[in-house]
C-alpha cells in the first residue's frame, strides 16, 4: 500500500491564469514595504508633535457674599452728610470669575482679609453723600467693586499658599507696597516673571524692563511692559535660582451689587 505524501503538491495555475512573474512580486513587495514605511513615519510623525498645554481659564460668573459668614453680614459705616454724622447700612455680594470657585471662600480664612475688606468698602462710602449714592447707583457700585476687587483677588507668585506667602521654589514674595501702591492685575496663567538670583535682576515677561537687585530689598518695584507695577521681597530668594514663575490675579469681580440701602 503507496504511502501518501505529507507535503501538499504546491498550487498550480487554473487553465487561463497567468503565472506571477518576478517582477510582478517585486513590486508588491515594494509596494508593501512603502505602505508599511509611510505608515510607520505617520505614527512617529505624531509621537513627535508635542501636545498643546492648555492654559487654564476663569470660569464664572458665580456669586460670592463678601461677609456670609460673619455675624454682622452688612456694611454700615458714615457718609459725608451733616459732618459724617449720618450713615448708611447694604449687604453687598458680587458676581465673580475665577480659576477656582473656591478660592473666594479661601480667601475669608486669610488673616485680616474681613478688616481690609471692610475699610476698603468704608473709604469709598465716606467719600460720597447720601443723595450721591442713591442718585447714581451704578457708579457708586462700580468704585465700590474696584476698591473690593485687590483684596479679594490679590497678586500672587508662584506657589506661596496665600497672597502675601512665600513662593517655595524661588523664594520670591510680594512686598510691603503691593496691596496699596500694585498697579499690575495680570491673570495668573498668562504672565510670569523671570527671575535670576545669580546675576540679581527681574524681569515680568519677555518684555518688560529687567529691574536689578542686591538681595537686601523688602519692596522692590518692578514694571511690565505696559508700565504697571508690582511690589516684591527678594531677601528670601534662593542663591541659585533661575527660572520664571507665575505672578497675577486668580480672579475678578465682574459686578458688585449692594442691594437696598438703607440710610440713616
Amino acid at each position: 500500500m503507496a504511502e501518501e505524501e505529507n507535503n501538499p503538491a504546491e498550487e498550480q495555475p487554473t487553465e487561463g491564469e497567468a503565472q506571477p512573474t518576478k517582477k510582478d512580486r517585486g513590486a508588491a513587495k515594494l509596494l508593501g514595504g512603502l505602505v508599511g514605511l509611510i505608515a510607520t513615519g505617520s505614527a512617529l510623525a505624531m509621537m513627535a508633535i508635542p501636545s498643546k498645554v492648555v492654559e487654564p481659564r476663569m470660569t464664572g460668573p458665580f456669586e460670592f457674599a463678601f461677609f456670609a459668614e460673619e455675624d454682622q453680614t452688612n456694611v454700615i459705616t458714615n457718609t459725608q452728610d451733616n459732618n459724617f454724622s449720618r450713615y448708611i447700612k447694604f449687604e453687598p455680594t458680587s458676581l465673580v470669575f475665577a480659576y477656582d470657585q473656591a478660592y473666594p471662600t479661601q480667601r475669608r480664612t486669610e488673616q485680616g482679609f474681613m478688616v481690609a475688606m471692610r475699610q476698603a468698602m468704608s473709604r469709598t462710602v465716606l467719600k460720597y453723600e447720601l443723595a450721591h449714592i442713591y442718585d447714581h447707583p451704578e457708579e457708586f457700585n462700580e468704585e465700590l467693586r474696584q476698591a473690593a476687587e485687590p483684596i479679594l483677588f490679590p497678586v500672587c507668585v508662584g506657589d506661596a499658599l496665600t497672597s502675601d506667602g512665600q513662593d517655595p521654589q524661588s523664594g520670591l514674595m510680594m512686598g510691603d507696597s503691593q496691596a496699596t501702591a500694585g498697579t499690575f492685575r495680570g491673570d495668573f496663567y498668562s504672565h510670569e516673571i523671570k527671575v535670576n538670583s545669580k546675576k540679581g535682576t527681574l524681569q515680568i515677561g519677555g518684555d518688560g524692563p529687567v529691574q536689578s537687585f542686591n538681595g537686601s530689598e523688602t519692596n522692590l518695584m518692578v514694571e511690565d511692559r505696559n508700565g504697571k507695577v508690582v511690589y516684591v521681597d527678594v531677601t528670601g530668594l534662593i542663591d541659585d535660582f533661575e527660572g520664571s514663575i507665575r505672578i497675577g490675579v486668580k480672579g475678578r469681580i465682574r459686578r458688585l451689587i449692594t442691594g437696598t440701602i438703607t440710610a440713616q
